[in-house]
C-alpha cells in the first residue's frame, strides 16, 4: 500500500506541473467567467442558463484533463526510459499502474474542487449559495471522470498518446450517446442489427447515468435508487477496466 501511495504522490506532483493541465484550467476558468456574461445576453430563465453553462464547463474540462493526462501515464515513463528502472525494482507492475491511476485521480479531484469553488463564488455572487443538488452533480461528475480515467489508463498501456487520445475521445463521445444507440436499434426492423445495438449498449460505457446536471440546474430531486445504481455501475465498471489495464501492463514487453 505504501508503494502505491508513493507512486500516486509522485504522479500527482508531476501532473500539477504539466503545461497541459495549466492550459485546460485556464480555459476552464475563462469559461466560468464567460458564464457571467450569459446572464446579460440570454432570453428566458437567465439564472438557469448561467448555472447550466458553468456546470457544463466543469464537466467538459474535467473530461479533457482525464483524457490528455491519462493517455500519457505509461508513455512518459517509456519516453524518459524510467520504465526500465521501475521495472527492475521490487514493485509489481499492477501496483505501479494503480498508483499512477490514483495520482491522476487526485489531480482531477483537485481540479474539480478548484473549479467548484470558483463556481460557488461566481454563481453565488449573482444568485446566492448554490443548492445541494449542484454539489451532488459535481460528485457524480467525479464518478464519471473516475471511469473515463480508467479507460485512458487502459489505452495508455498499449498505445501511443495520439492513438490513446483518439480512443479515449471516442469512449467519451460514445459514452454520452449509448442511450441514443439503443433507441436507434429498437426502431430497426432488422433483428440482427437490433441485437447488435443492444449488445453494444450493454458493453460500452454509459456516461449519461452520471449526468444529473439538468436536474441540478432546475432544482429537481434525483431518486436515491437512481443514484445508487449510478454509483454501483461506475465503481464496478471502473474496477473491470482497471483490472484489464493491469493485465495488459503486466504482459507488455518493454524491450
Amino acid at each position: 500500500m505504501n508503494q502505491i501511495f508513493a507512486v500516486a504522490t509522485n504522479t500527482f506532483r508531476e501532473a500539477v506541473r504539466d503545461k497541459v493541465l495549466h492550459s485546460i484550467l485556464f480555459f476552464a476558468v475563462l469559461l466560468l467567467l464567460v458564464s457571467l456574461a450569459m446572464q446579460e445576453i440570454t432570453i428566458g430563465d437567465q439564472a438557469k442558463v448561467v448555472r447550466g453553462v458553468a456546470l457544463g464547463g466543469i464537466s467538459l474540462m474535467g473530461g479533457l484533463i482525464a483524457i490528455f493526462l491519462g493517455v500519457g501515464l505509461v508513455w512518459k515513463e517509456i519516453e524518459k526510459k524510467t520504465i526500465y528502472t521501475l521495472a527492475s525494482k521490487p514493485l509489481a507492475r499492477s501496483r505501479l499502474l494503480l498508483g499512477k491511476y490514483l495520482g491522476l485521480w487526485l489531480t482531477l479531484a483537485a481540479e474539480v474542487g478548484i473549479l467548484t469553488a470558483l463556481y460557488t463564488v461566481i454563481v453565488g455572487s449573482q444568485q446566492g449559495m448554490p443548492s445541494a443538488g449542484v454539489y451532488l452533480a459535481v460528485a457524480m461528475l467525479m464518478l464519471e471522470l473516475t471511469l473515463l480515467t480508467a479507460w485512458a489508463t487502459l489505452f495508455s498501456t498499449f498505445a501511443a498518446p495520439t492513438t490513446a487520445s483518439a480512443y479515449s475521445l471516442c469512449i467519451y463521445l460514445i459514452g454520452h450517446f449509448t442511450d441514443d444507440l439503443r433507441r436507434f436499434g429498437e426502431r430497426s426492423e432488422d433483428p440482427t442489427f437490433k441485437a447488435l445495438c443492444e449488445g453494444l449498449y450493454r458493453v460500452l460505457p454509459n456516461l449519461e447515468v452520471f449526468n444529473i446536471r439538468t436536474e441540478a440546474v432546475h432544482g429537481v430531486a434525483v431518486p436515491a435508487a437512481e443514484l445508487g445504481w449510478a454509483v454501483a455501475y461506475g465503481c464496478g465498471y471502473t474496477a473491470v477496466v482497471l483490472a484489464v489495464a493491469m493485465v495488459v501492463f503486466e504482459r507488455r514487453d518493454f524491450k
